[in-house]
């Protein structure tokens, strides 16, 4: 998670109104893809990690960890949620839910129901302290 906080910072002053937002993809604990939000109205963070993935067949057996909870609407980009639905990517940590309402736990909700393990960090950041 703290990659992915790195990776978010990189997005400052290019995503305004949007957060900033980090994206890592590991396997078999290796980092295979990562990514940012770059700019306003552009690829997420997790379209950016997915698509930096090489060998798109390791998805399948991999973990996504971003720092914010993919989204679950339409904007100016399609929802993350479905994307990685999409990618059949088993398993995702995340940094915090998204306090935006058109996302707030939608994304949670509609991967879960896909039958993806997802896991809330914040929490066990909370309970560590």
């Amino acid at each position: 998670m703290k990659r992915c906080l790195e990776l978010a910072q990189m997005g400052a002053g290019s995503v305004s109104p949007n957060p900033m937002v980090g994206c890592v993809i590991v396997h078999n604990n290796n980092i295979i893809g990562e990514g940012y939000h770059e700019k306003y109205g552009e690829p997420h963070a997790e379209v950016n990690a997915i698509n930096a993935v090489k060998n798109n067949a390791l998805l399948a057996e991999s973990t996504l960890y971003v720092s914010l909870e993919p989204c679950a609407n339409f904007g100016l980009t399609p929802p993350c949620s479905d994307l990685i639905i999409e990618k059949k990517i088993p398993h995702v940590v995340i940094g915090t839910i998204d306090s935006f309402a058109k996302v707030a736990g939608k994304g949670i909700e509609r991967m879960a129901k896909a039958g993806i393990e997802v896991n809330l960090e914040l929490k066990k950041m909370n309970a560590e302290k």
